[in-house]
């Protein structure tokens, strides 16, 4: 099930990638968004992986996987407790789940307003209201939620560029996304055949 869900999510975000002119910022917004999803579909995938891990049935399994698809397993479990990509997987992927991909936590949106209300110089947002519902956007919404993962998450550095490491760390949740499809792919067909329910 994860796995169709962050091929859809992903997928999804090539549509938004490719809206420009007056509905630029909805394409931002729908980025936004299914980033957000495909992180919260990430995080829940994990219970499997360690689930995998931790059962030697099933770990026996991944030994008959592809070497790509168990490359990509052992990659996963680096982002379980007491592996080496843990600390990231929890800031980049799993408060973005807990706190904003399928639900919004107040006190981090109240952490953003505060903030950019204090901020100097700091940029204007406006609604902008279309013919239909899939022109109207509120882009002080996407900079809040913009704010509390980027600075809040993430925390990015004020005097770094914003753009560039939103888009290294959302680089490293996507690879991570790639191994986890990779993984399932595999995985799921050679499970379902040896319990006789795939042919």
């Amino acid at each position: 099930m994860v796995c169709n869900d962050l091929a859809i999510a992903n997928s999804s975000m090539s549509r938004y990638r490719q809206m420009t002119g007056a509905l630029e910022h909805v394409g931002l917004g729908g980025l936004l968004y299914f980033s957000r999803v495909s992180c919260g579909h990430l995080n829940e995938g994990m219970g499997a992986i360690k689930e995998i891990r931790d059962q030697p049935l099933l770990r026996d399994l991944v030994s008959h996987c592809s070497e790509d698809a168990q490359s990509a397993f052992f990659d996963l479990c680096e982002c379980l407790p007491r592996g080496k990509d843990h600390s990231n997987f929890t800031h980049y992927v799993g408060w973005i789940r807990n706190r904003i991909a399928f639900h919004y936590d107040t006190a981090d949106i109240t952490w953003a307003l505060k903030r950019r209300s204090t901020a100097r110089g700091g940029d204007t947002s406006s609604m902008t209201g279309g013919g239909d519902v899939h022109s109207t956007r509120s882009e002080f919404a996407d900079a809040l939620l913009d704010t509390i993962v980027c600075r809040k998450f993430w925390r990015i550095p004020i005097d770094a560029d914003l753009r560039t490491e939103a888009n290294r760390i959302s680089d490293w949740c996507f690879k991570r996304t790639l191994k986890f499809l990779q993984f399932g792919e595999d995985f799921v067909p050679r499970f379902l055949r040896e319990q006789g329910v795939l042919i």
